[in-house]
């Protein structure tokens, strides 16, 4: 009898550790998972020189640029309730294509136009509407205490040698307000608000993109997109200047470099 009392706690012990360690496999499956949904950012390296060519060019047009113009108040409004990312609401626009089956969404805003849909506890990162996640410099994050969820928001490169933040993103709903920010987590793969490239012209420098939008790549950058691949992912945003007739940037994310764009 004693080894029986001894006999069956020890059993029930076991059971309840197997079914503590299947549920921690689930959550990391899962949490792996969800990971694996968005796009790695810089999954493919730039080559050295490569890259050391093109920040001592975007170096030099730095005095081309437009940067982005504010009529925010100074003083700092602080927020009355935080934007919540639990609070994604989408709605999707069918569409028929081949390849992936997805559906696409349906824009009422210019293709170089994102929307807001969540800010960190901290104020250190935003995500848009395509599930990217933006890290935003520790200088900037009261600015982003008045910003606000379905915000309009726009990506144009920042030019500074002496910032270690590659773009800005100005709020259009928020009087031009801006951060500086780095990409830091990619759109979700092949999502309804996510574009990818389906055929690239090297030798015209033209670019097919997954909604039949054809862009055409400044020769400029032609060293730049020789590297650039089909499914590769595309974040949209806009370039100022007085000079150039591209007025776009294509993002690559896999990358995690651009080129100047125009739009046919």
């Amino acid at each position: 009898m004693l080894s029986k009392k001894l006999i069956v706690p020890s059993l029930a012990t076991l059971l309840l550790l197997h079914g503590s360690i299947i549920a921690d496999d689930t959550v990391q499956g899962n949490s792996e998972a969800s990971i694996e949904e968005h796009v790695p950012v810089r999954s493919r390296e730039m080559s050295s020189t490569k890259r050391e060519i093109m920040e001592r060019s975007r170096g030099n047009e730095s005095a081309e640029e437009t940067p982005p113009q504010t009529d925010a108040s100074p003083t700092v409004q602080k927020a009355n309730n935080r934007i919540s990312s639990n609070q994604n609401q989408f709605m999707f626009a069918p569409c028929q294509m081949t390849g992936p089956q997805v559906n696409l969404a349906a824009y009422t805003y210019p293709i170089n136009c994102h929307f807001l849909i969540s800010i960190s506890d901290s104020n250190r990162s935003l995500e848009i509407e395509d599930g990217s996640h933006w890290e935003v410099s520790p200088t900037d994050i009261y600015t982003l205490l008045s910003w606000r969820r379905e915000d309009n928001l726009v990506i144009t490169p920042n030019k500074s040698w002496l910032c270690a933040y590659n773009y800005f993103i100005t709020n259009k709903s928020r009087r031009n307000s801006y951060v500086k920010a780095n990409l830091a987590v990619g759109p979700m793969s092949h999502g309804p608000y996510s574009h990818w490239i389906v055929d690239i012209d090297y030798f015209g420098g033209h670019v097919n993109l997954e909604n039949q939008m054809i862009w055409c790549v400044s020769p400029d950058d032609g060293y730049i997109l020789k590297e650039w691949g089909s499914n590769d992912h595309i974040i949209f945003g806009k370039f100022d200047s007085w000079f150039s007739p591209y007025d776009h940037i294509l993002i690559n994310v896999n990358m995690d470099n651009y080129v100047h764009a125009r739009q046919y």
